[in-house]
């Protein structure tokens, strides 16, 4: 029973925030309140100072101010109260304290200043009583034991002082002030459960962007775990499928019979599904880690169409499906590179999905743009796909996830790419009709061919010339070294970054190109090895290229800020050695440039 009253005099019921809003509500509009109520005992002062004794009149006046006067200085407290030893119940009580002390000298006024032929000071103090509790009721009401601790002794004794020391009539009217007392609380109950209920929707709208706010970022870092897998899961999975590509390049030669020429095609097919797999997962890191740069020129719309079918017709062929591509005369201004891969991720996506019938990529002028469009014949994508498809991960109609359609990752890189080249894919579909995607660019001023910049692959560019091959997997290095050395090239292996400067600095190597891993051991990499082999007068010059399985964010800058050429691995050989004769060709045509300048 001592707990209860506790509780309900401390209004400890009352949840702790709740409790803070409504205590806060109320000292902000004390001191507006007290300033207008400190009059009233003053006015009742001069009312009855010819009616009563003037001591008693004296006292009650001072101890009404007082307390008017106490709640304006506990206001002001408050707004300097310290937020370390903070209660809202205890302030609740300073308030519940002064609202009783009020209650009991208003209340008692009614016996001390009880003049029954004053009619008008009678009148006058009732109202200032009764109006008094119905006007706290906005405020009071918000901390309700604090207004039941005024209005209940206000009202009670001034009408049990009428029953008692009054006529019939005085009677009657202390009976209707009792009722009076029932309604003006059931009023200030309602107030409460109305204040109450906006306090707490208020918090529950405030909890609610919270939960947003926390989902949100809940989202934005399972997407950083995403892209962080993806980075790991590439290095590791990059590096044996590395060497399995080159190993099985270098066993070709070697197999007679016709089962394991069979066996090889198989196992090369299988090899390619799991490039192209993890090249995509690639892609989508790149991309998310913000590591392709955009990089404008401008180029025929012919160049990038014979690349495409050039590229995708043997893959059509091979589905029994038709690959047509219409260019329009004049060029573009994009970046080729992007711009190659969001087609050739829309060209394969469609030659995947369709069955029968073909794919048509079409180049067409519209104003000032060039909308290219990729028709198919194929499956099509229900309407109530069309936004889904675009999400990582998610595929039509393959519930059974058949490597062979891919992971379900072309058309969410398709948009990334789109957005570095800001422009936008649309989608128009129809299940079993076909699929249209298109998307517009900006013609180009001028015209480029890029097709009239094609370099022949000459294998005897590669032949004599020595190679510097650098990684600290022993695997990967004798794969590439197979590769390298059936096409005549002469081979230096090193493991280390220790044993590559031995070999240049100390033994006197001087090769023709340098080819390292990224990541070496003892947590050297494969841009610094390449820039300290550079500092020998002899390799000032001399082309390199690095190989990579790394996908962190961190890594693909580093790698951009290099300005090394870079080849993603897994590493194939028909990738890798028309790079090397590209850098060889120009490594000597500089020494070309730099031999006339010598001569003249």
């Amino acid at each position: 029973m001592h707990n209860t009253l506790k509780t309900v005099i401390t209004q400890r019921h009352i949840e702790p925030r709740v409790a803070v809003e409504a205590i806060d509500f109320v000292y902000a509009n004390l001191i507006d309140v007290s300033r207008l109520q400190v009059l009233f005992p003053l006015i009742i002062a001069v009312l009855y100072w010819p009616l009563v004794s003037h001591s008693l009149i004296v006292v009650w006046c001072i101890a009404s101010i007082s307390i008017y006067l106490a709640r304006i200085f506990l206001a002001l407290a408050y707004k300097r109260k310290d937020p370390d030893n903070y209660s809202p119940y205890r302030w609740g009580l300073y308030f519940t304290a002064t609202c009783l002390v009020s209650g009991l000298l208003w209340g008692t006024s009614g016996w001390l200043f009880f003049v029954p032929d004053a009619e008008s000071q009678q009148t006058i103090l009732y109202v200032l009583i009764v109006g008094t509790a119905a006007g706290a009721i906005i405020i009071s009401s918000y901390w309700m034991i604090g207004y039941l601790a005024y209005a209940i002794p206000a009202i009670s004794l001034l009408s049990l002082n009428l029953f008692f020391r009054g006529d019939v009539d005085d009677a009657i009217l202390g009976g209707i002030l009792f009722l009076y007392l029932g309604m003006v609380i059931g009023v200030a109950r309602k107030v409460r459960v109305q204040a109450y209920s906006g306090i707490n929707l208020r918090f529950d709208n405030l909890d609610l962007v919270e939960q947003l706010r926390e989902q949100k970022l809940e989202a934005e870092r399972s997407n950083r775990a995403k892209t962080q897998f993806l980075a790991a899961a590439n290095h590791d999975l990059r590096q044996p499928v590395h060497a399995l590509s080159l190993l099985s390049y270098s066993i070709k030669s070697e197999l007679d019979s016709d089962r394991g020429k069979s066996l090889y095609i198989h196992l090369s097919q299988a090899i390619d599904n799991l490039s192209s797999l993890l090249s995509s997962l690639l892609d989508l890191s790149q991309l998310d880690a913000g590591a392709m740069k955009v990089q404008l020129s401008e180029f025929s719309v012919a160049s990038i169409a014979a690349s495409v079918q050039s590229e995708y017709q043997s893959l059509a062929e091979a589905r029994n499906i038709t690959l047509k591509v219409i260019a329009c005369r004049g060029g573009v201004s994009t970046d080729f590179v992007l711009l190659r891969r969001l087609i050739g991720n829309l060209v394969s996506n469609a030659i995947r999905h369709t069955h029968a019938g073909g794919v048509l990529v079409a180049f067409r002028h519209r104003g000032e743009k060039v909308l290219v469009q990729v028709w198919d014949t194929g499956i099509g994508i229900p309407e109530s796909e069309h936004k889904e498809i675009f999400r990582e991960f998610y595929q039509v109609a393959n519930p059974q996830r058949n490597s062979e359609n891919g992971l379900g990752l072309g058309l969410a890189i398709c948009t990334r790419i789109a957005n570095l080249l800001h422009t936008t894919l649309t989608l128009k579909s129809q299940v079993d009709k076909g699929t249209l995607l298109s998307f517009c660019l900006p013609s180009a001023l001028t015209t480029i061919d890029r097709a009239d910049e094609v370099i022949h692959f000459d294998t005897d560019i590669l032949t004599h010339k020595t190679v510097l091959l650098i990684d600290d997997d022993l695997t990967g290095l004798n794969a590439l070294s197979s590769v390298l050395t059936q096409h005549g090239m002469r081979v230096t292996q090193s493991e280390s970054y220790e044993r590559a400067e031995e070999l240049v600095f100390d033994v006197g190597l001087h090769p023709d190109i340098i080819v390292s891993d990224f990541r070496l051991a003892q947590q050297t990499n494969g841009i610094e090895l390449i820039n300290r082999l550079r500092q020998h007068p002899a390799l000032v010059n001399t082309p390199a290229i690095l190989i990579t399985g790394d996908t962190a964010v961190e890594v693909l800058r580093q790698l951009q800020n290099s300005e090394i050429p870079v080849i993603n691995k897994p590493v194939s050989a028909n990738t890798l050695l028309p790079r090397i004769h590209d850098l060889l060709i120009d490594s000597n045509n500089l020494a070309d440039e730099q031999s006339g300048l010598r001569i003249r």
